[in-house]
């Protein structure tokens, strides 16, 4: 089958191709048009696979949207999504070829005949980008932009860490931040200011919107604020109060990357408080499951995220809405939600050793921040916190027909308000 497609995956090779693209284009637009006029709409989310894409999912089927999430390939962290195509990509690798380029060919004629809104981290669209923007591990390809954007589809774009990481840029930040830690520059982000913000210009040339939070909205011109780092509190365990007679306390630090999160500052902070005579330790995990780390949130007394980037993760939040106290570097002008309600505990690597020191001897600082947590969280990286935001972007900038207007705007007002846990 994928032999006799070959001719028709690439609408630039013949006028055959082009032929039977224009086609499928004209049908994707009438099938558009005819699902968005009875107040029906469906969204794909992808293609990296991150732990946070389900919750994103989660808030578009808030809003009655027929959600989906794609993922070629899968990290140990979560492998939970609704297609996962890793194990056919790698058989067609290993058997056929360069064939797996034609597999991503018919998923994208898949899913323009399907979908209608598209919502994709800026280091991957459904095709791969080979270059062209000055570096070729990062980027939406422009042809597959050009496809969404003939057929009348919605794109959005979302910046995770290294897909918008301009080196120089960052440094800029300030005296910590993730590119002064970084082991081996070029290798783990887009680092080239240049070709990397060449890529960032075309995606936001080519997308409905560019979305971005934290630190992302430095350094990515025109994106649009929304804390889309969302978790579901109902399925967060709420922790009892502890340090109550307990004879040692213990500092939980999660990092995939040790040097991107300060961990050496961290391990030496540590050493410094037993050198003192405090009964403090370190739990560290690396490489461990989302439900692992879950899990080891329960039995820390706070959770030290990250001391250099200048903003959390989703770890900490998740923290946050379990009910445990988190400790992080926040730059001043960071763009997280409701800034001064925000329980995150500031430390550095200057004043985590004094931080911690002073957690130990203040536990009504840890409570505050156990009791605060979940309230925050609940009110603005939850799961309808964001769908909320989704359907304020829908309906600002998506150009839906008056049906899907008045569903999306009816199901936002629906949605439950923050209240107590």
């Amino acid at each position: 089958m994928l032999d006799g497609l070959r001719d028709y995956l690439n609408p630039v090779i013949s006028p055959k191709a082009r032929k039977f693209w224009d086609a499928l284009i004209l049908d994707c637009i009438q099938i558009t048009e005819s699902r968005l006029n009875s107040g029906r709409m469906n969204s794909l989310w992808g293609i990296t696979p991150i732990v946070g894409l389900n919750a994103t999912v989660a808030a578009d089927r808030a809003l009655n949207v027929r959600a989906n999430s794609l993922v070629f390939t899968t990290y140990y962290i979560s492998s939970n999504f609704d297609i996962v195509l890793s194990d056919i990509q790698s058989r067609l690798i290993a058997e056929r070829g360069e064939d797996w380029i034609l597999l991503r060919w018919i998923v994208l004629i898949w899913a323009i005949a399907n979908y209608d809104i598209f919502h994709f981290y800026n280091d991957r669209g459904i095709i791969e980008p080979f270059g062209g923007y000055g570096s070729s591990q990062f980027g939406i390809a422009l042809l597959e932009m050009e496809i969404y954007r003939r057929a009348n589809k919605r794109l959005y774009t979302y910046a995770y860490g290294a897909d918008h990481r301009l080196r120089q840029k960052t440094l800029a930040l300030g005296k910590w931040t993730f590119c002064s830690e970084c082991p081996d520059p070029g290798t783990f982000c887009v680092c080239d200011d240049e070709g990397g913000g060449a890529m960032l210009k075309v995606i936001r040339e080519h997308s409905t919107a560019m979305i971005a939070h934290g630190l992302a909205m430095k350094i990515i011109p025109g994106a649009r604020d929304i804390p889309y780092l969302a978790v579901d509190v109902n399925k967060l365990r709420l922790k009892l109060p502890r340090r109550v007679n307990r004879d040692r306390f213990v500092v939980g630090h999660f990092p995939n990357h040790g040097y991107f999160k300060g961990t050496k500052y961290l391990e030496a902070a540590i050493r410094q408080l037993q050198a003192e005579g405090l009964n403090i330790e370190l739990m560290q995990l690396s490489g461990k499951s989302n439900d692992e780390i879950l899990e080891a949130m329960g039995v820390i007394d706070v959770l030290v995220d990250q001391l250099v980037s200048g903003s959390f993760g989703l770890t900490a939040i998740e923290g946050m809405a379990s009910g445990c106290p988190v400790v992080c570097y926040l730059h001043d002008d960071v763009a997280i939600a409701e800034p001064d309600a925000c329980p995150v505990i500031p430390a550095n690597p200057d004043t985590i050793t004094d931080v911690l020191r002073n957690l130990m001897r203040n536990p009504e600082r840890l409570s505050e921040a156990r009791t605060a947590g979940p309230l925050y969280v609940k009110a603005n990286y939850s799961i309808n916190s964001l769908a909320r935001h989704l359907a304020k972007l829908y309906l600002e900038t998506a150009d839906l027909p008056e049906p899907m207007k008045t569903a999306i705007a009816t199901k936002a007002e629906n949605l439950p308000i923050s209240a107590a846990l």
